[in-house]
């Protein structure tokens, strides 16, 4: 008998637990976005180019172009860089016939490099970039009364956010410089209100896998 009103207080802890779990509120819906976050939510800068990788001597200093970049990034020690010539095919390269070696920068990524490099999901296809921390909820600003819509009861949440474990790299004046996204990302984190659409499942509200 003790044995089962013991079971019978587990089931009812879990069941308030539960029912807590779906309620409106903006602890509920930080866990929820945080949650989501934790996989979706890294902050990174992009580069759109896979390592290794040959910059021609005349690009390298190019103050809109890649070089500066990956300058910056051998600072930090993201990098590997050594002169070499090399082959480098150009745009038009087929029409123009055979391309001569010429002097390059040649960079690979370092042990720490690879730690920060992704594949990212860009609008044209996959691009890649060098991820220096990740996003969390930092307030709830307001949420939208959930209404019934399908299966499923949904709000729509307005939250801003910062930046946890951010990477030392990316604190560098010169990572700053040549990727000034960063810098923009880290003092601004709190003030751009992002929305984000939740739903109620039996576990409680969730961001849809996008």
């Amino acid at each position: 008998m003790r044995n089962l009103y013991v079971v019978s207080i587990a089931g009812l802890l879990l069941l308030t637990a539960s029912n807590n779990a779906k309620k409106p509120t903006d602890a509920n819906f930080t866990n929820s976005i945080n949650q989501y976050l934790a996989k979706q939510g890294e902050a990174c800068a992009v580069l759109n180019r896979q390592f290794p990788l040959d910059v021609p001597k005349g690009q390298q200093k190019d103050q809109y172009g890649i070089g500066p970049k990956l300058v910056a990034l051998e600072l930090a020690g993201l990098l590997r860089g050594s002169d070499t010539t090399a082959v480098v095919h150009g745009m038009f390269d087929a029409l123009q016939g055979t391309t001569p070696a010429q002097p390059v920068r040649h960079y690979e990524l370092t042990a720490e490099g690879v730690k920060y490099f992704r594949e990212l999901s860009g609008g044209l296809g996959q691009a890649t970039g060098l991820c220096y921390g990740r996003k969390q909820v930092d307030s709830i600003v307001k949420w939208t009364e959930p209404m019934a819509m399908g299966a499923y009861s949904q709000t729509e949440v307005t939250y801003t956010y910062k930046i946890v474990d951010l990477a030392a790299w990316a604190e560098r004046p010169e990572a700053q410089r040549a990727f000034p996204e960063i810098q923009t990302e880290i003092a601004g984190q709190s003030k751009a209100a992002q929305i984000a659409g939740l739903r109620l499942t039996n576990n409680g509200w969730e961001v849809p896998a996008q």
